[in-house]
């Protein structure tokens, strides 16, 4: 009787909306923190690097720009988390498979494996729903998953979902397939955690690196009054700390290209 309710549940509740993983929108609450964050940090850097409130506010623009960058790292982490519940739903379709359910059915059994490891409001969770309904509205599974693979911009659910539709217009062996998937993207990830385990430290002595140049700065203006004013309000300080910063700014995405290895 649970396991009726439960279909229904799938069936009959909202459809929950198509995610572009390839964007992300910022919400409300999201935009405020990050334009207070930013602009206290660019009080700092206006405050050190200039002694000006002019300067601090010709910075300001920067944090509106800063958004990209952000929204970039956001994708990014919700990809990471899509890929890694495609694969357990992957594991649990091709165990589904091996106990005799057919392909529509051996997903329909995943849902509850992944609300039991995710939740009810995990990103796979709220994707099977949808390929549920979708299923209900006489679409297609390879399609469905087309769809997911289009809006996922991850290049093993495109794969799989390629895979998939060959396979299953061919009649092929769908559950060797499907294992072999899930065996792949499971190295594929299992690789990745072991390169994070190795730069982890290196990204940690990255984040230390990044605020010494403003604790210098900080320390010698409070242990030496007036160290740096022969660098405040002229136009050659200005153009020596212009360059110190953009060098400091440069240096910083160097090092997130180093440590942003791809698998």
């Amino acid at each position: 009787m649970k396991r009726n309710r439960d279909d229904k549940t799938i069936a009959r509740g909202r459809l929950p909306p198509e995610t572009d993983y390839t964007r992300y929108i910022f919400s409300g609450h999201e935009i405020a923190l990050h334009l207070l964050a930013g602009g206290v940090f660019m009080a700092m850097v206006g405050w050190l690097f200039y002694d000006s409130v002019i300067a601090w506010l010709l910075l300001m623009p920067f944090v509106v720009w800063s958004f990209k960058g952000r929204g970039a790292s956001e994708c990014q982490k919700r990809k990471r988390k899509l890929e890694i519940e495609f694969r357990e739903t992957i594991l649990s379709v091709s165990s589904n498979l091996q106990a005799g359910y057919s392909v529509e059915n051996a997903f329909q059994e995943s849902y509850r494996d992944i609300v039991l490891l995710y939740g009810k409001e995990s990103v796979m969770a709220k994707e099977l729903r949808l390929i549920f309904r979708k299923l209900s509205n006489n679409v297609q599974l390879e399609h469905a998953l087309s769809n997911l693979a289009d809006r996922s911009g991850v290049q093993d659910i495109r794969d799989f979902a390629d895979i998939f539709q060959i396979a299953k217009r061919g009649g092929g062996d769908m559950r060797g397939i499907i294992a072999n998937t899930a065996d792949i993207i499971g190295d594929k990830q299992e690789i990745r955690r072991e390169i994070e385990t190795v730069v982890s430290e290196k990204r940690l002595e990255q984040q230390i690196m990044r605020y010494i140049p403003f604790f210098i700065i900080f320390y010698i203006s409070l242990t030496t009054k007036g160290y740096f004013e022969s660098l405040y309000h002229n136009l050659a300080g200005w153009i020596l700390m212009t360059g110190s910063l953009a060098v400091y700014v440069v240096a910083c995405r160097l090092s997130d290209k180093i440590l942003n290895i791809d698998v």
